[in-house]
């Protein structure tokens, strides 16, 4: 199998990747108070989400996306310009959710 020598620097890889759901069958929630408990039978952690971290996992639910992708469905629920502090929050989470195993990389935005 060849290595290609053009992979985007993990930096890059957030910016520019299409991100999915690794398996939701695996994955089993409880709902509490103002908190979600995702528990990953796979790996047999658990993760707590909050309701911001909830909506934008719920945005990777509806399908693969990047986050060009996650910042204008935000654009649509907010109904104005995604301030850049917020694009920071979001790319973060992507950051946490992909280092946790929920999400992972299945091509670029170049490939779409």
């Amino acid at each position: 199998m060849a290595v290609s020598s053009n992979f985007p620097e993990p930096d890059d890889l957030i910016n520019t990747a299409v991100f999915h759901i690794v398996d939701t069958a695996c994955f089993l929630w409880e709902t509490m108070d103002d908190a979600y408990v995702i528990y990953d039978k796979r790996s047999g952690h658990s993760q707590v989400l909050n309701d911001f971290a909830r909506e934008i996992f719920a945005l990777f639910e509806d399908g693969p996306c990047s986050l060009p992708d996650l910042l204008i469905a935000f654009e649509e629920i907010l109904e104005r310009p995604v301030e850049d502090e917020l694009k920071q929050q979001i790319r973060q989470t992507i950051v946490i959710f992909d280092s946790m195993g929920l999400i992972e990389p299945i091509m670029s935005e170049q490939e779409k």
